[in-house]
């Protein structure tokens, strides 16, 4: 003897609205994971808009003869070579004490170097000459963003003084010399700041 399940208006009701709330569950881990990317992008943009806010306020300080070197950090320091933690700590410092020198040796000369890293922060040494900050956020090229935001900004300010971008990365290049900017490749950093 067969029986054959015979399903009832209830049965199509029932398994109707149990696809349907399937779908909304996915659905609503969908928006789940939306928000928090987004909330992560207003986080970034926001630690973004600190950093950038006191470079303009250093860049409104400057005085009408000073020039502005932006070195692209990481690209800098690490250039296309793999380096372990360690290894990338020390080339930072070691940039960042040529830096020192160069702008102790320059009176004219501001400084600001960026890059990518976990948390925002920012350092400003040599009465404002120096700046050392980290985009914080996460995702590539944070900091080519926020220099050709700054570049931007500068445009809007009516700033003038002359700006170089020391970088080797030709995407960033190409983009910083079309907002302005004269751009030069780590290797003239390098001997820019064993000259001083």
């Amino acid at each position: 003897m067969v029986y054959c399940a015979r399903m009832t208006t209830n049965d199509i009701f029932r398994d109707t609205r149990v696809a349907h709330v399937r779908e909304l569950k996915a659905e609503v881990a969908r928006l789940k994971e939306e928000l928090a990317r987004t909330r992560e992008a207003r986080e970034s943009l926001d630690r973004h808009f600190s950093l950038a806010l006191a470079a303009a306020r250093d860049a409104e300080r400057m005085p009408p003869n000073a020039e502005l070197l932006i070195v692209d950090g990481w690209n800098a320091v690490i250039g296309t070579r793999r380096l372990d933690a360690a290894a990338c700590k020390a080339g930072r410092e070691r940039l960042v004490e040529r830096l020192r020198a160069r702008v102790a040796a320059d009176p004219r000369l501001h400084v600001w170097a960026l890059f990518d890293g976990a948390e925002m922060r920012a350092a400003t040494e040599a009465g404002g000459r120096l700046r050392v900050g980290y985009t914080g956020g996460t995702g590539a090229h944070r900091a080519d963003r926020m220099v050709c935001d700054y570049l931007r900004m500068r445009k809007i300010l009516g700033l003038n003084n002359p700006v170089t971008v020391v970088t080797d990365d030709k995407d960033f290049a190409k983009e910083a010399a079309a907002l302005g900017a004269a751009v030069k490749g780590t290797d003239t950093l390098d001997a820019q700041t064993q000259a001083s």
